[in-house]
């Protein structure tokens, strides 16, 4: 009689894992996206140039740790170039981590349309090399941001993107502009924002991602 309680256990946890396995997904994901990367300060006004533009690449690797929950790690590329002459701006590298929630299973979207459409939130915190252009020099950038990524899925391997992020920068001497923002070296804190356009690549043996099912 001892035993029971032990047995009646085992046997609940093969009969879960047996009903889990039969409802394995995909949980990784490659992700890629090109868009506007838009400058909002600090840069000198005065410039007939906003530093904004077509200028933004990202590329990444999600891991879902439910159907809901998620974390991705990124590498980021934005051009912040004066137009027309080119010869003024900055170069922000970014390595990033963020935490991902699938807001459209939140709220029924995925499941409404049939899996078809859905959307990720997403918070983000990296690091910036800033370089300057026509400069032998670099400053590190901190960056938190916040955004939105609706997607379409196309099939059991890839899906479209659309994401649209603001980001907030910390403890940055060179503005948009690569100009020096203060002459006595004070930092300041600034934003711009990314407007893209992507596409998902779903790795994995089984048939569905978790964005999906």
């Amino acid at each position: 009689m001892k035993q029971t309680p032990k047995l009646s256990l085992m046997l609940l946890f093969f009969c879960s894992m047996s009903l889990f396995s039969q409802f394995n997904v995909n949980n990784l994901s490659l992700e890629t996206g090109y868009g506007y990367t838009g400058a909002i300060e600090p840069y000198y006004k005065g410039y007939k140039s906003n530093f904004s533009g077509m200028n933004h690449f990202n590329v990444g690797i999600r891991y879902m740790l439910n159907e809901k929950i998620g974390a991705k790690v990124s590498y980021k590329l934005d051009h912040f170039v004066n137009d027309p002459g080119g010869d003024l701006g900055i170069t922000y590298s970014t390595i990033g981590v963020s935490g991902i929630y699938n807001i459209g299973k939140q709220f029924g979207l995925t499941y409404w349309t049939r899996d078809r459409v859905g959307v990720n939130a997403h918070v983000d915190a990296g690091v910036a090399f800033a370089y300057m252009i026509g400069q032998n020099d670099f400053e590190k950038v901190g960056v938190v941001g916040i955004g939105i990524t609706p997607m379409v899925n196309l099939s059991n391997d890839f899906a479209l993107t659309m994401d649209f992020t603001h980001n907030f920068t910390m403890k940055q001497h060179y503005g948009f502009d690569g100009q020096l923002v203060n002459a006595d070296y004070e930092p300041t804190s600034g934003g711009f924002y990314n407007f893209s356009f992507g596409l998902i690549y779903y790795l994995g043996e089984n048939r569905y991602h978790s964005d999906w099912y």
